[in-house]
């Protein structure tokens, strides 16, 4: 899958590049939803994992604008450390978002990625 990984932390950028790509996953990346919203208008990516709180274009914004592109992601993951989880449920109101905790390990979320990406191609 191509990945467009958007978090404002340079050094989980690493992180999550070598464990997905251990997986076969490319991975690019973004910085702030801003930046990550002009990659999706101009090219397609399978998945979108994101941080909620960023600067310039937060991660609820950048999503509710992704799911209204005309191709949009087929997987999107929502990393949060906010605690308000059935707010943030509510606010993006859409069951093709999954939600992701900060603190979280790379292997779990390498495999939620498989498992969805799984899921994603049996339909």
């Amino acid at each position: 899958m191509k990945i467009l990984f958007i978090d404002d932390d340079p050094k989980l950028h690493i992180v999550i590049d070598l464990w997905l790509s251990k997986n076969g996953h490319h991975v690019e990346n973004a910085y702030n939803g801003k930046e990550a919203l002009e990659r999706l208008e101009k090219e397609y990516f399978d998945g979108l994992i994101t941080d909620i709180n960023m600067p310039l274009f937060n991660g609820i914004e950048l999503v509710k604008t992704a799911l209204h592109l005309p191709d949009p992601p087929k997987l999107i993951v929502v990393l949060t450390s906010r605690c308000d989880i059935p707010q943030l449920v509510h606010e993006i109101n859409s069951a093709k978002v999954h939600l992701f905790s900060k603190p979280f390990s790379p292997a779990a979320l390498a495999e939620l990625i498989e498992q969805l990406a799984a899921q994603k191609a049996n339909i």
